[in-house]
């Protein structure tokens, strides 16, 4: 089949003869709005599909079917006309370039399952950034044929989403990344991207939407830590010696996550560590929730834990924490969390920050990624679903009972050597 010709620019010429001439498992775009970073899959998703293992399955997903269609398979009806594009239906089935393919939303963790069991030769992927995370891990076991490959895109979001630490993680063998910046799309009318340039000037979204970078959102509550969260992060064979721990506990539920963080503290409460946690944005049962909260307590045995606190509109679930630590023989107390005014466990931690007192071991990237991007928006912190409330709820639980003890600690400023 003669495949229609594009005009591309030249980062979309370079761009595609890097993708399409040297494919590896993961071929990802990132950057500003507009840059062409999409218009370029329009000339990759054909050959793609064209080539696939016909052994295997062609996915496309984005955070619903009405996104794909608006993003993807519309624009590419228009070029390739509807012979080639057909149209998606109630099924989730679309006929694309002769082929079957499936179409998928990701905006929720049960959409994982509707990959479960699937041989994926081919997927694509937009608006990554905004999927739920467990669509993306249960892709990566789905990719399982020997030629299977992932084209995506994105904007970039703050420096701890969870897929930009899949891009810093992934082995340069195994991925391509390119960066757009809104210059690199040179078919734009330069009145159009300088008055985008210049609405966009003196807010964080010039970083991210005119120059494709990864960062934090505006609004930010916890400003330290998400303008250099390398400050706050240890390595774990650098904690000090911990004299006291405690342990938060937020469970999940419509949406949310389930979530444990344990926090140390050094003597005299220099400083709060967080020194582990636990994320599951899954569904879990009682069962599962009890095994999962005794592994976590086990495997921190090495820390003096006090005591621990659970998020107290769930009696039921707290009950069976306790009867399963002492099924363990395990003799940590189990409370409800205090629950404090949101506005004072954010004072808390600010402070903390502020003065150099509060850390985290490199492993606790939920941790991470919800100071990174926790929002302050009209009047209050966001808690809509697009960030990590979850951890912030457990790691705020493990210490609020100590917090006016913690900040009436005086620590003297050491001088610099």
């Amino acid at each position: 089949m003669r495949m229609t010709a594009l005009t591309l620019t030249e980062k979309q010429k370079k761009t595609a003869g890097k993708v399409l001439r040297s494919p590896k498992r993961w071929n990802i775009s990132v950057g500003a709005v507009r840059s062409g970073k999409t218009y370029l899959d329009y000339y990759v998703i054909p050959r793609r599909v064209i080539a696939a293992d016909r052994a295997g399955q062609v996915v496309l997903i984005g955070l619903t079917l009405e996104t794909v269609e608006r993003n993807i398979l519309s624009p590419m009806r228009k070029i390739y006309s509807e012979h080639f594009v057909g149209r998606v239906r109630k099924s989730g089935r679309v006929r694309l370039f002769g082929r079957e393919c499936t179409v998928l939303g990701a905006y929720n963790a049960a959409c994982a399952e509707k990959l479960r069991g699937m041989s994926v030769a081919y997927a694509y992927g937009d608006e990554v950034t905004c999927w739920n995370e467990e669509v993306f891990i249960m892709l990566k076991s789905r990719l399982d044929r020997e030629t299977s490959v992932f084209d995506g895109s994105c904007n970039p979001s703050h420096p701890f989403h969870w897929f930009k630490v899949f891009l810093d993680e992934t082995p340069p063998e195994h991925i391509n990344i390119t960066t757009f910046t809104i210059d690199d799309n040179t078919a734009l009318p330069p009145a159009f991207v300088a008055a985008l340039k210049q609405e966009y000037s003196g807010t964080v979204y010039y970083d991210r939407y005119i120059l494709g970078k990864w960062t934090a959102a505006e609004g930010s509550i916890y400003t330290p830590f998400a303008e250099a969260p390398e400050r706050f992060i240890l390595r774990d064979e650098d904690v000090p010696r911990i004299i006291a721990a405690d342990v938060g506990v937020d469970f999940g539920g419509s949406g949310s996550a389930t979530a444990f963080s344990l926090t140390g503290y050094t003597a005299g409460y220099e400083k709060v560590i967080t020194l582990d946690e636990f994320y599951c944005g899954a569904a879990m049962s009682p069962a599962q929730l009890e095994r999962e909260f005794v592994g976590f307590i086990r495997r921190n045995g090495r820390y003096p834990i006090s005591d621990i606190y659970c998020d107290s509109a769930e009696q039921m679930l707290i009950r069976g924490l306790e009867n399963a630590l002492i099924r363990e023989r395990i003799a940590i107390p189990v409370h409800n969390a205090k629950k404090s005014a949101i506005t004072d466990r954010i004072h808390f931690y600010l402070a903390l920050m502020s003065s150099g007192r509060y850390m985290m071991t490199a492993h606790c990237r939920h941790t991470a990624e919800a100071f990174a991007s926790a929002v302050w928006k009209d009047e209050r912190r966001l808690d809509n679903g697009s960030t990590n409330i979850d951890s912030l709820d457990a790691q705020e639980y493990s210490t609020e009972r100590r917090m006016k003890e913690i900040l009436s600690v005086r620590i003297p400023m050491r001088k610099e050597e």
